[in-house]
């Protein structure tokens, strides 16, 4: 299907908008979404491509605070969707409007915002009652969901290990537009992080990695992020 990979079975990555893409996971326990892309039209649209409507999906991981990743939260509410939501714990308040991107994420919003067709990026979007995600946390979801706290481009940012499906989720840890590459500096809260959370991800020995932005890596993943490392 246009716009949607599947990476394994029950595992899709779509995109929800062009160059945001967004996670699915669907199993015996319901739909999860990890991310949802922008407060724009899209995302719902993919998901019927799957046969889900909003009201389906009953739980939403997101990765980190940016806009282009909670924004689709409230249209998925407009639509009927009350699914609950988890960020990781050092991006609860951050979600919910309670406090502010640390100064260094600012300025990489900004510079977002003024790309073509502005739709703030980087704009902090209040979803409230977050639940918080941690460090090691499994979570019943596709066959075992491991939490894997990956900072950088985010001081909170998150990813998720599926080992059931060989999979990892790395939502913005790096991306894949043109080329695969560490999320670039411009939009890291601290590189050097960044750099060991690719680290982290490389030695969970996955062999699929799915990306808010752009392809996924559909084999040798593992050895790609390493190599990703080592070059650096």
């Amino acid at each position: 299907m246009r716009g949607i990979v599947e990476l394994a079975a029950g595992v899709h990555q779509l995109t929800a908008q062009a160059g945001v893409n967004v996670v699915v996971l669907r199993d015996d326990d319901g739909v999860t979404l990890v991310d949802t892309g922008l407060d724009r039209p899209g995302l719902s649209a993919r998901l019927a491509q799957l046969g889900i409507a909003p009201a389906d999906v009953t739980r939403i991981l997101l990765t980190h605070a940016h806009h282009d990743h909670t924004g689709g939260v409230a249209h998925l509410r407009r639509a009927g969707c009350d699914a609950e939501v988890a960020i990781g714990e050092d991006e609860v308040a951050i979600a919910e409007g309670r406090a502010s991107f640390p100064p260094a994420e600012r300025r990489g919003a900004r510079l977002i915002s003024r790309l073509p067709k502005p739709g703030a990026w980087g704009r902090t979007v209040t979803v409230p009652q977050v639940t918080a995600l941690a460090d090691g946390q499994v979570l019943g979801v596709a066959g075992g969901l491991e939490v894997v706290a990956t900072p950088g481009h985010t001081v909170g940012h998150m990813a998720f290990h599926l080992p059931a499906h060989d999979v990892v989720i790395g939502g913005d840890v790096v991306f894949n537009l043109f080329t695969l590459t560490p999320s670039p500096a411009f939009l890291c809260w601290r590189t050097a992080p960044n750099l060991a959370s690719i680290a982290r991800l490389a030695s969970l020995g996955a062999g699929t990695l799915a990306l808010a932005h752009g392809a996924p890596v559909t084999s040798d993943a593992s050895a790609r992020l390493s190599q990703l490392v080592a070059d650096r």
